[in-house]
């Protein structure tokens, strides 16, 4: 089973601005939701999670193999008059068809590899402007098993995919190597897209919203979610 769990942050509190300023805090409160070895950050147990902002209120938003136990995030960082909310995922998986169009929510670590001379795969660096990014999302959209509705349109006298990078920015926070005891300082590029996808290939989309997309899911990125237009 998966599920589903939103949760509504209190940012006037301090755990919620710790948690707010380093996503390896808030990565490690999210896995501490679940019992030891119950889940991993391995394909095969992966906890997906987000932070939204809209006018002022921080709403995290997971998708677990389990359900989550969030009554300590609650205490520290939440409201006591709002616990987590969990949903079975599945009935809302099994509602996607081929051809249904959706709005949605991303954010994501656009990154590409540098060629190599000497191997299939170099350097991995960020894209770093709108262009490059919205443009990662649209050549890799097919894997994910859907395609943003205008795609092809852009220069040929059509509004172009619809699709905009409605934030971005570079997440810096330090992270702990266990294997040396000592903290590392990590960068982190993403860039929030929101916009309307078509539904392509109900399989693979399926996978893509329970296992999520791209890089650094471990810090907040590669959660895609879906509503209704």
């Amino acid at each position: 089973m998966t599920w589903f769990t939103t949760l509504s942050l209190n940012p006037r509190r301090r755990k919620t601005r710790q948690l707010l300023g380093s996503p390896q805090a808030m990565h490690a409160e999210v896995m501490g939701a679940f019992p030891p070895d119950a889940v991993t950050d391995s394909a095969d147990g992966r906890v997906l999670w987000r932070l939204d902002e809209a006018e002022g209120q921080q709403t995290l938003y997971m998708v677990s193999p389990e359900k989550p136990d969030l009554s300590n995030v609650v205490e520290r960082a939440g409201w006591e008059t709002s616990p987590a909310r969990s949903a079975d995922y599945e009935a809302f998986l099994n509602q996607l068809k081929r051809g249904q169009q959706w709005g949605f929510r991303l954010r994501a670590n656009p990154v590409k590899a540098l060629p190599r001379s000497d191997g299939p795969r170099g350097k991995v660096i960020p894209h770093v402007t709108v262009p490059q990014q919205i443009s990662w999302l649209l050549k890799k959209s097919d894997r994910w098993g859907f395609e943003i509705p205008g795609s092809g349109s852009e220069g040929a006298g059509g509004d172009g995919p619809q699709v905009a990078v409605t934030s971005r920015g570079d997440r810096r926070f330090r992270r702990a190597d266990p294997a040396t005891d000592t903290y590392g300082r990590v960068t982190l590029r993403q860039a929030q897209f929101d916009g309307v996808l078509t539904v392509t290939d109900v399989d693979r989309l399926r996978h893509s919203l329970v296992r999520g997309i791209g890089r650094g899911k471990a810090y907040g990125c590669g959660l895609l979610t879906l509503r209704r237009i």
